[in-house]
């Protein structure tokens, strides 16, 4: 058999070079069969050059196919037939279809010299449409019918062999049933694909749909999931109960996907409790979720199977942390969603809108407890590709991203793919990207992240489990000087808290994130409100107390009498949570506004020694470049980069007015006269290029 090269070197040995692309398609055509090659060859030489050469190459060796298959006998076609679905072997179908008249051999050995065979699996492209040209779709089907109840009957059929039958047209109940039994026992991207064809096979599709619907939705094909979950909605009358919880189910999750958790909470509420059945306790979660308090209660009287066992304790566990007021309740919901996470096990095919593993890491990381985010994560099953993989690769990010480790955070978010349509995600995604760009002091990257995350923005509505990125994006949006922007989302969450009566443990990080978009626009009476409602938490849980601390801390930086000792303790109990980037910056603005030197000292010390990289991971240590020193280069850096004097002292831990001294050395070291001459001469040396 040919290669793609010795096509190429064929035609040019004719006289007539073509494109290595050209080859590649008649390699795909003819499976690299010289006789069929030299078919295609002659018919790009003839082509006019109106038509696509591709076309024309491959209607050439259809054509050749045709001729060759109408040519034969009926009994040598059977055995082409049998050989291309690879059954070949099976010496009594050929026995019946051909009554020994032909050998079968030497038929296959003139089909492969065709280009009609291929000497091993897996079979030529285009054989079949040849087949089916050259036969009539009837006589193939009965050819297949033929081999198929042989196959059954043996108990030979197998997966590949039943796919490739139904795909030629064969419908036959012994098929379908084969198919959905497959589908049944095959993982969730195979079980689709199964499916389809089993439904093509004869299979009922109402059957069918829910089976298509969850496995739809398992691997993230949304708008799938849907179509077979409104199909058995719109049939509710005449599916079972199972069937309906199941559509419900699905139809809930791809809400949840695509930021609209309160449709799932109606679709929930339309279901009614004496329906909900198994799925009752999961109702519950979905309403909280909302920010709705649950009417379906979690209780249930289906069987104590694992999995209605764990929804039961997910709902439970969800409501006490909701409802947690003291550390010893916050200790108590963590306890109940660890023992859900245990009873959920890894069922690859259920779909489900939230799930005890991504519901107990986000209870984790609004807790601050990033190490049981990380043993969480180990525990996950959850295929990357799949929805809610991609969730709990996010949820480590954002852990990562908290723990101030900037180049672990923007490898891991660089190496996740998230389609549009999943908002979810997206939001997450996004969220974390302006995030790293906030932290990096890049402004410009920070703009272009918050304008990437607008779609996202405006689309999702807030819920419980989107306090997190919602917040990040809103601290973005007063950094670019657009929180008109966010307005919908802060409404919908005030919504979200006030339906569940300002559930402490879970509403503490969003107010810390108010805490500092206050900060960010120097605004004080704004950081107020969310630092007395992070005092009112203080008493949930160790985290919310440290919240509580650094807002107070905050509070007296902005009205410019920084407490060196509440600001010191505040920044080292922040660092304590993995929040050292937090913590440093809180010591270093009150560094900056201090009006005692030993104090500004202090805290400036303070801030060193709690700083960690947050410089881009694509950024590569060098040397300084041109003849200024390390810190000039530092302060050139962000100066092309447009931060201003604050911001760059802010992150440098040094005043404001250090950074302005810089400036002028630099600028009388290089003898620019200007500001935008020595912002064109520091380009050129090749600072501003690094983030």
């Amino acid at each position: 058999m040919l290669t793609k090269s010795d096509i190429a070197a064929r035609a040019t040995k004719a006289g007539r070079p073509i494109s290595r692309a050209l080859a590649g398609t008649i390699l795909t055509a003819t499976g690299g069969c010289e006789n069929a090659v030299d078919v295609a060859l002659e018919a790009s030489r003839r082509v006019d050059a109106d038509d696509p050469v591709s076309k024309v190459v491959v209607d050439a060796v259809h054509a050749h196919r045709v001729a060759y298959l109408v040519a034969l006998t009926r009994a040598e076609q059977s055995v082409v037939v049998l050989a291309h679905f690879g059954a070949e072997s099976d010496t009594e179908v050929l026995t019946e279809l051909t009554e020994g008249a032909v050998d079968p051999a030497a038929v296959r050995e003139s089909a492969v010299a065709a280009g009609v065979l291929a000497p091993d699996p897996p079979p030529l492209t285009g054989v079949g449409e040849a087949l089916i040209a050259a036969l009539g779709a009837p006589r193939l089907s009965d050819i297949l019918t033929t081999l198929l109840e042989y196959r059954s009957k043996t108990d030979t059929l197998d997966a590949d062999m039943a796919v490739a039958i139904a795909g030629a047209g064969v419908r036959h109940p012994q098929l379908a049933v084969f198919l959905t039994l497959e589908g049944d026992g095959a993982e969730p991207e195979s079980a689709a694909t199964l499916y389809s064809f089993a439904v093509d096979a004869g299979a009922e599709p109402l059957t069918l749909a829910g089976r298509r619907a969850e496995v739809a939705a398992v691997v993230g094909d949304l708008d799938a999931a849907e179509q077979f979950g409104d199909h058995i909605l719109e049939h509710g009358d005449s599916v079972s109960s199972g069937e309906l919880r199941t559509a419900i189910r699905t139809s809930a999750t791809v809400a949840a996907e695509r930021g609209m958790t309160e449709r799932g909470r109606q679709l929930y509420e339309w279901l009614g409790s004496d329906r909900a059945g198994t799925d009752a306790a999961l109702a519950a979660v979905v309403a909280s979720v909302a920010g709705v308090v649950p009417t379906v209660t979690a209780a249930t009287t289906a069987p104590p199977t694992s999995v209605s066992a764990a929804l039961t304790l997910l709902a439970n566990g969800l409501q006490q942390s909701i409802t947690a007021e003291s550390t010893a309740e916050t200790t108590a919901a963590t306890n109940t969603l660890m023992r859900a996470v245990s009873l959920s096990g890894a069922d690859a095919r259920r779909a489900a809108p939230e799930t005890a593993s991504a519901t107990a890491i986000l209870f984790a990381l609004h807790c601050g407890d990033l190490a049981r985010v990380e043993s969480l994560v180990s525990r996950s099953t959850a295929p990357i590709q799949h929805p809610s993989g991609t969730r709990i690769a996010l949820l480590q990010t954002w852990a990562s991203m908290l723990s101030g480790d900037v180049a672990s955070t923007a490898a891991r978010i660089e190496a996740i793919q998230v389609p549009s349509s999943h908002s979810r995600n997206q939001l997450f995604f996004h969220a974390i990207e302006v995030g790293l760009a906030r932290r990096s002091g890049d402004r410009g990257a920070l703009v272009n992240a918050w304008n990437d995350a607008q779609d996202v923005i405006a689309e999702y509505s807030a819920d419980l489990f989107s306090l997190l990125p919602i917040g990040e994006l809103w601290l973005g949006s007063v950094r670019v000087g657009e929180p008109d922007r966010m307005t919908h989302l802060l409404a919908q969450v005030d919504s979200v808290l006030a339906g569940l009566d300002e559930p402490s443990a879970w509403a503490s990080a969003f107010h810390w994130y108010g805490v500092q978009a206050a900060i960010a626009a120097e605004n004080p009476a704004e950081l107020v409100p969310h630092a007395r409602a992070l005092a009112t938490a203080a008493e949930s849980n160790r985290y919310s107390a440290t919240l509580a601390a650094a807002g107070r801390a905050w509070l007296g930086v902005l009205q410019g009498h920084p407490n060196v000792s509440d600001v010191e303790a505040a920044a080292h109990s922040l660092t304590q949570f993995g929040l050292s980037w937090d913590g440093a910056r809180l010591a270093g603005e009150a560094a900056l506004r201090a009006t005692d030197t030993r104090a500004a000292t202090t805290l400036l010390q303070v801030a060193r020694s709690l700083r960690q990289p947050v410089a881009s991971p694509t950024a590569v240590a060098a040397e300084p470049k041109g003849s200024l020193s390390a810190r000039e280069a530092e302060v050139a850096e962000m100066l092309v980069l447009g931060i201003t004097y604050r911001e760059a002292g802010n992150r440098l831990y040094i005043s404001a007015k250090t950074v302005e001294h810089h400036v002028a050395r630099i600028k009388r070291r290089l003898g620019a006269s200007s500001r935008s001459e020595l912002l064109s001469m520091l380009r050129g040396m090749g600072y501003g290029t690094t983030v």
